[in-house]
């Protein structure tokens, strides 16, 4: 009956170290988790493009000494010419503007804006630790209290949880000692 209470706290160590090594968590067996972030860029609203009259010429006189062909140049003056200007086609946009022009004015302009948009990609690898190997230590230890004097032999189990188990066995008195640490950790 004295061994009673020695089985039941043994039993007790060991389903609490079986429960602390055996349960199942999530697995480790990456090295590196991914973390995808996709952007989409969005179109920038049509801005319709008005031209500014920056200079007119009001009929510099050039005098010619040669014939001049008057029906060729009011054909010229009465006709429409039609101009397609190109001003971007990258990979961000497409910017054309279409130009009628008759009688030395701009009859018609049509703009044609095309904004290409983007999708950005960014992944960020970051490492996961690899789990730490078992480890197991020995070592010795000394002690007294008022009455007695200790010496221990001592062997600690450092598992890949980062759990500790220390068994001591005190040489002069004859005891035994199981110990247990948990690792504490703190939250940033």
């Amino acid at each position: 009956m004295k061994k009673a209470p020695w089985i039941i706290i043994a039993t007790l160590l060991i389903v609490i170290f079986l429960q602390r090594e055996c349960l199942v968590t999530q697995s480790h067996n990456s090295a590196e988790t991914f973390y995808d972030t996709i952007h989409d860029t969005l179109p920038y609203p049509v801005i319709h493009y008005v031209p500014k009259l920056i200079y007119q010429d009001t009929g510099s006189t050039k005098w010619r000494w040669q014939k001049v062909d008057t029906t060729a140049i009011l054909k010229d003056y009465f006709s429409r010419h039609y101009y397609a200007d190109t001003l971007a086609n990258d990979t961000n946009a497409l910017i054309i503007v279409y130009d009628t022009i008759s009688q030395n004015k701009i009859i018609s302009r049509k703009p044609v804006i095309e904004i290409f948009t983007h999708l950005i990609k960014q992944t960020t690898i970051q490492k996961v630790p690899a789990m730490a190997k078992p480890m197991i230590y020995a070592g010795i230890g000394v002690g007294r209290n008022p009455n007695q004097f200790g010496l221990t032999g001592n062997v600690l189990y450092i598992s890949r949880k980062d759990n500790a188990y220390s068994l001591s066995y005190d040489l002069l008195n004859h005891n035994l000692y199981f110990s247990m640490y948990w690792k504490i950790r703190f939250h940033k």
